[in-house]
């Protein structure tokens, strides 16, 4: 819960468009914390919405090439380091590599809407201490 005062903040959703990135929008729009302030289907345009919009989050779906996720990754964490990055992986292995990168977070697809509000959550309280 965000006090009165608390402006939400700005996420981008990074995600190929179809069902993923809609249900995505739909799932962040529940959460009052954050406002979606764009979305994006590949690293290369997410990179420009960094840089217009600089969000507090960034969400990533692992429906993008792993090469690319990797880039974007290396590339907002050198260029903007506050940025919180939460990856949605399709397989274990791919925690691991995506902490090892610097991602903040990480949830499963296949996980439950309280995993993903409980990382959310870490985030923002995060990216709340890097504006404070």
């Amino acid at each position: 819960m965000i006090s009165e005062n608390s402006q939400p903040i700005p996420t981008v959703i990074v995600s190929r468009p179809g069902i993923m990135q809609q249900s995505l929008r739909s799932s962040l729009a529940a959460c009052h914390e954050i406002a979606v302030v764009a979305s994006s289907g590949d690293g290369l345009t997410a990179l420009h919405q960094v840089t217009l919009h600089h969000p507090g989050v960034l969400v990533i779906d692992s429906n993008l090439l792993d090469e690319e996720v990797e880039a974007l990754i290396a590339a907002v964490k050198t260029e903007q380091p506050n940025i919180r990055c939460l990856v949605f992986l399709r397989s274990t292995q791919q925690a691991t590599q995506m902490l090892a990168l610097g991602v903040d977070a990480v949830v499963h697809r296949d996980g439950s809407a309280q995993q993903l509000r409980a990382a959310l959550a870490r985030l923002v309280q995060a990216a709340r201490e890097i504006e404070a």
